[in-house]
């Protein structure tokens, strides 16, 4: 019996009678195809929600890098700032810039590659300019602070690459 059922089937053409396969494959190609504009359509959501993401960084970045420029000037090009500055955001890593979070006794001077520095409180942090990535850059950190009423002076090189944060104490600092 199922062979001759089977025989029907290959003789109709694959089909046994009465089946339409032809309007079943067309429904099942037009299923397929609304399931492809519908990812198509998120993947379009996602794309345009990325380079709104992105325009937005991009935005925050140039305000970053003007920000920085007017700072500068104000601090006489010093190229290393003390921070927090009011209109200095945090430094994403990003940026192309580093920061070095210094901690100090209160009280205590700093100079940074030869140039006296003001600190707005005993920790401070000094962002950098843009640095070119892969490549270090040095910048010479001295503190003077008064140990049992003596002036006492302490440095540090350090050492920085773009996107780091180096934390520098002054206890860990060399006397001189």
């Amino acid at each position: 019996m199922y062979s001759v059922v089977l025989a029907a089937v290959l003789s109709t053409g694959g089909t046994a009678p009465g089946w339409d396969t032809s309007e079943e494959l067309k429904d099942l190609k037009d299923s397929v195809e609304e399931v492809r504009k519908g990812q198509t359509k998120q993947r379009v959501e996602a794309l345009k929600q990325t380079i709104a993401d992105l325009r937005q960084r991009l935005i925050e970045q140039k305000l970053d890098d003007l920000r920085w420029a007017v700072e500068e000037v104000k601090h006489g090009g010093l190229g290393v700032l003390p921070y927090p500055v009011p209109v200095m955001p945090r430094v994403a890593p990003s940026s192309g810039r580093a920061s070095v979070h210094l901690k100090v006794p209160a009280g205590a001077t700093v100079t940074v590659n030869d140039k006296d520095i003001s600190l707005p409180s005993p920790s401070a942090t000094f962002v950098t300019p843009v640095l070119e990535p892969g490549r270090d850059y040095y910048y010479d950190f001295k503190v003077t602070a008064r140990e049992d009423g003596k002036p006492v002076t302490r440095t540090k090189r350090v050492t920085v690459r773009a996107g780091a944060v180096v934390r520098v104490a002054y206890e860990e600092m060399e006397a001189r």
